[in-house]
């Protein structure tokens, strides 16, 4: 079973929730109708609902929302509001406050075990946002160490670096070494991203491919911790360094490479607005991989 927080738009936790049914959380007929009288106990329904209005699939923009921020989050392109620019915004403050009203019922209504669950899913909303919610921030020798040990096998190193290092493993020193030529240069622009508590969970480059053309940029070493991955977090990183080229470069178009046989990775990049426009290959140790070239256009006022 996969124990990682599955944080909705608002901050609940569905991998806590009783009423949470997507695979791998299904539960059964006995499990459903607990749930639904436990609602009608602590007030959350008015009366005990049948299974079907209780199970929950998850977030979705046909989903009644009391605050809307199903479709908030959809119509700013974000999983969740701890991805929002404006978090915490008026309306998500006002959820946590509702949201808080109920627990000393739940306190009193609920078996301790019965409280844990519901505190975990519903009650830490605002922590959950906070600790996922990523930034960038200038990359650290230090975090060199963190990145090499998620390149767990020879094809995620290839697919990451391409032959930029053509051997595995590699350590934190051989990204350093990597990186030490290019840093003061102006022209390459390593990044870190980190949770709410400073935890290192992303990382990727910004790099401009020609000397004397300031006008493009190239992403490279995309990567989130695999621990992480499946939470929209590599569509997130890519967003924010939109962002930055956008806030702090002049350039116009930005592009990057994807070997075709990283399905998930082509999938992040459209879904950020990359669009395919050339193809080449790469001859390394381990084969030769063909790569998709993708770039987007950024409008500038």
């Amino acid at each position: 079973m996969n124990t990682h927080p599955i944080i909705a738009a608002c901050g609940n936790d569905c991998a806590a929730c009783p009423r949470y049914t997507a695979h791998p959380f299904e539960k059964t007929a006995e499990e459903l109708h607990h749930t639904a009288e436990l609602w009608a106990k602590i007030g959350y329904r008015d009366h005990v609902v049948t299974n079907d209005e209780i199970a929950c699939q998850g977030c979705r923009i046909e989903n009644w929302c009391r605050y809307h921020v199903i479709k908030c989050c959809e119509d700013r392109g974000i999983r969740n509001c701890g991805q929002c620019r404006d978090f915490p915004c008026g309306n998500i403050k006002d959820c946590f406050e509702v949201t808080a009203s109920f627990e000393p019922l739940c306190r009193q209504a609920c078996t301790e075990e019965e409280y844990l669950q519901l505190k975990k899913a519903f009650f830490e909303k605002e922590q959950n946002l906070s600790l996922h919610r990523m930034t960038l921030r200038a990359y650290h020798q230090d975090d060199a160490a963190v990145i090499a040990g998620w390149l767990r096998t020879q094809n995620e190193l290839y697919q990451w670096s391409a032959d930029r290092y053509n051997k595995f493993p590699i350590s934190g020193d051989d990204i350093n070494a990597n990186y030490a030529p290019v840093l003061g240069s102006g022209r390459f622009i390593p990044l870190t991203a980190v949770d709410g508590h400073g935890n290192v969970i992303g990382h990727l480059i910004i790099r401009y491919p020609q000397e004397n053309d300031d006008t493009s940029v190239r992403f490279g070493f995309v990567i989130v911790d695999p621990a992480l991955r499946g939470r929209g977090l590599g569509k997130e990183l890519l967003r924010l360094a939109i962002e930055y080229v956008k806030n702090h470069l002049t350039a116009t178009r930005i592009d990057l490479g994807v070997f075709d046989n990283n399905g998930n990775a082509s999938h992040c990049y459209e879904a950020a607005g990359f669009k395919p426009y050339a193809a080449s290959e790469f001859q390394m140790p381990i084969g030769t991989w063909k790569c998709t070239e993708m770039e987007m256009f950024i409008e500038r006022t």
